[in-house]
């Protein structure tokens, strides 16, 4: 098994392996996305120019699959054919068709790559028979999501490509909008790029000002206003979200997650100094200022009663409970910020 970065590293030597089969799978779609299109870049170089994707699900026919690839071998024409296999369950038949055409003996390279997306697997899956054989005899790649300092120095990273430099704690808020999302963190860095010349250092401010303000962002717009007690302004934030089609659990999140660090540095708070646990819990200082009014407001206790509020609206979503989603987060949000 490879790592994603890795793998791209080794799809730019000249000396890369074709292999007949590869396994891209895992959690962060920016680097499945980036592994497949680099992939299909070197085999295009490779003359590998028709690509075929099949979108596999409960009633997909392996047998037609491979009556494909035997039809194939006919005209000696190389070419691409992908396999598109979010919950990596291919079935006995379909277990059994990547485990014979992995073990299967083949021109090097290829006449045909067969490569397999997944989204995330579990050890159960990473040790089934088919997993197993394309680890014997393809690439299996994995792309794991890129979490706390990590995604800080990420996004310093790809600024540095695109020409720009990010102050820490600019790379930190950019990497607290985004939570982890690299596609979106990705397409953030790419427009400041436009906004700002070659060789600019950005500072929070710049982040704030280019990147808070936008619609995909008035989540975070939010949890500021929520969080400095302004229930009005939090509410018609809410309010508009709701109109712009924004669904109700991505909005429960960010509420659950502020709840959480707020008993987490509440915690911290009996033990040590609100700068310690700031510290320890790696809250950037431009959050401080937020957590701190909202914990002057209420205690522990307080915060800890509102994780259960925020359970009921939870059932409420999933259709559980009677009632009104968005009355439910309007009441959760009136609740943190009062």
């Amino acid at each position: 098994m490879i790592m994603a970065p890795a793998f791209l590293k080794q799809l730019q030597t000249p000396n890369f392996e074709i292999k007949p089969i590869t396994l891209i799978y895992g959690e962060e779609p920016l680097y499945i996305r980036r592994s497949l299109d680099a992939l299909r870049e070197v085999l295009k170089g490779q003359e590998y120019w028709q690509r075929d994707r099949y979108e596999v699900d409960a009633n997909f026919k392996w047998a037609d699959l491979k009556m494909d690839t035997q039809a194939g071998s006919l005209f000696a024409e190389r070419r691409i054919i992908e396999l598109d296999m979010p919950k990596g369950a291919p079935g006995k038949d379909g277990g059994a068709f990547i485990q014979e055409w992995a073990n299967a003996m083949h021109d090097t390279p290829p006449e045909i790559c067969l490569v397999v997306l997944c989204e995330k697997l579990d050890g159960r899956q990473m040790k089934s028979k088919w997993v197993q054989a394309i680890e014997a005899h393809g690439w299996v790649v994995q792309s794991k999501p890129i979490e706390g300092p990590g995604l800080v120095k990420w996004c310093q990273q790809r600024a540095q490509e695109s020409g720009l430099a990010l102050e820490d704690e600019a790379a930190g808020l950019l990497a607290e909008r985004v939570e982890g999302n690299l596609l979106a963190a990705d397409q953030e860095i790419e427009k400041l790029a436009l906004f700002f010349p070659p060789n600019t250092v950005l500072t929070p401010q710049n982040i704030i000002d280019n990147v808070a303000d936008q619609a995909h962002y008035q989540l975070f717009s939010l949890s500021t206003a929520m969080l400095y007690g302004r229930t009005q302004y939090a509410l018609q934030i809410l309010h508009r979200l709701q109109q712009e089609g924004l669904e109700a659990p991505v909005v429960l999140w960010l509420l659950a997650k502020d709840l959480r660090q707020l008993i987490d540095i509440a915690q911290k708070q009996q033990t040590m100094s609100l700068p310690q646990a700031f510290k320890q819990l790696r809250i950037w200082s431009s959050k401080q200022g937020e957590f701190s009014a909202a914990l002057q407001r209420h205690d522990l206790v307080y915060w800890q009663s509102l994780l259960n509020v925020a359970l009921q609206v939870d059932l409420t979503i999933k259709g559980v409970r009677p009632g009104d989603e968005w009355l439910g987060l309007s009441e959760l949000v009136s609740q943190i910020a009062r």
